[in-house]
C-alpha cells in the first residue's frame, strides 16, 4: 500500500486506467465535486481535443496538486479523476470546462507520446467498508449539525448555505464531506492533505475544522458590534 506524504496510507488499489494529466499549483478537485477549469494552453487545447474524440464516460482528466521541491516542480499524490461534463468552446481556441470529480489516484508510471502529461494510474478506493457503516452515520449527522451551527453563526462564512444544507441529510459523511472539503477556503496544500486521507477520516478531519470555526464564531460573537463592518467580523 502507497503512503502519502504525511506517512499515512492512500487506501487499497482497485483498477489501472492512462489518463492525461493537468497539474496545477493551487488547485485540489475532490470526489463527487464539480471543478470549472479555463483551458488556454496549447498542449491542454490537445488534451481536450483528444478527450472530446472519446465516448462520453471515457473522458478523464487527472488533476493534481503541484509544489516546488529540491528538484523542481513536484505533483502531490493523490489526484483525482474527474470527468468532462461540460465543455464551452470559445472563439480564439481556449475553452471553458467542468470536471466532475470521480476517484482518487496514484500514478504508476507516466507514458510519453504527446505534448501533455500523461499516466497509467492506479485507482484508490474511496467507499468506506461496511463494517464501519455506524460511525459513517455518526460523522454524516455531526458534519450536517456544524455546519448548521455555522450558518447559524454566520451565514456568509458557511461552506453550504440553507438549501443546500437541506438537501445534505441523505448525503453519505464521505461524499458531505469532500463538497465541504472543496468549499472550504482552505490552503491548497491542507486540502491536498484531506484527499490524501481515508474516505471517513477525511470527515473526520472536515469535522473538527468546522468544530473549530464553529468555536470561534462563537467566542467572537460578543463582540461583532465593535467591528466597523460585517467584512472585519
Amino acid at each position: 500500500m502507497k503512503e502519502s506524504g504525511a506517512g499515512r496510507p492512500l487506501g487499497y488499489h482497485r483498477r489501472s486506467v492512462l489518463l492525461p494529466l493537468f497539474p496545477l499549483p493551487n488547485v485540489v478537485h475532490f470526489p463527487g465535486t464539480r471543478l470549472p477549469l479555463h483551458v488556454f494552453e496549447p498542449r491542454y487545447r490537445e488534451m481536450v481535443a483528444d478527450l472530446l474524440s472519446l465516448p462520453e464516460g471515457e473522458r478523464r482528466i487527472g488533476m493534481l496538486l503541484t509544489a516546488r521541491g529540491g528538484a523542481g516542480i513536484e505533483l502531490l499524490e493523490p489526484g483525482c479523476a474527474g470527468r468532462l461534463v461540460v465543455h464551452e468552446p470559445l472563439e480564439d481556441g481556449r475553452s471553458n470546462i467542468v470536471l466532475e470529480g470521480e476517484f482518487r489516484f496514484v500514478i504508476d508510471r507516466e507514458v510519453g507520446g504527446r505534448a501533455y502529461r500523461q499516466a497509467v494510474v492506479r485507482q484508490l478506493e474511496d467507499d468506506p467498508p461496511l463494517v464501519d457503516a455506524e460511525r459513517g452515520e455518526r460523522l454524516q449527522r455531526e458534519l450536517v449539525s456544524l455546519v448548521a451551527d455555522l450558518v447559524r453563526a454566520s451565514p456568509d462564512r458557511a461552506p453550504l448555505d440553507l438549501a443546500e444544507l437541506a438537501g445534505s441529510g441523505r448525503v453519505p459523511a464521505h461524499l458531505l464531506a469532500n463538497r465541504l472539503a472543496h468549499q472550504l477556503d482552505l490552503p491548497a496544500l491542507r486540502k491536498q492533505m484531506l484527499l490524501a486521507e481515508e474516505p471517513l477520516d477525511r470527515a473526520r478531519e472536515v469535522a473538527g475544522i468546522l468544530r473549530s470555526r464553529v468555536t470561534l464564531l462563537r467566542t467572537l460573537a460578543p463582540y461583532r458590534h465593535l467591528a466597523p463592518s460585517a467584512e472585519q467580523n
